[in-house]
């Protein structure tokens, strides 16, 4: 089998079964053309509450931190679009505690 045909044979099963779980080790990516890396350092504490907070919510804990950051970054924009945009955010960051 060459490999354009396993190429095509792989998309094909991928694209059959959407719903499949994650294989464990896997990466989620979101496909933006962020290329920057911030470090930043926390304490057992405050990595577990962010680590717990985006399990609960099913999301890699960076790209929990990224979201908490860019809205923090967002709350300067006083708009009302920006406001609708935060108060949708913050129902659903409920929504997913609470259910």
């Amino acid at each position: 089998m060459g490999i354009e045909e396993l190429i095509t044979t792989e998309a094909s099963a991928s694209e059959s079964n959407k719903d499949a779980e994650l294989k464990s080790g896997t990466t989620v990516s979101r496909g933006h053309a962020r290329s920057k890396t911030l470090q930043v350092r926390l304490n057992d504490e405050e990595f577990e509450a962010l680590a717990a907070l985006a399990a609960t919510r099913g999301l890699p804990v960076s790209t929990l931190a990224r979201d908490v950051l860019l809205a923090r970054l967002a709350a300067r924009d006083t708009s009302a679009q920006a406001m609708i945009a935060r108060l949708r955010a913050d129902l659903e960051a409920l929504a997913s505690t609470v259910a």
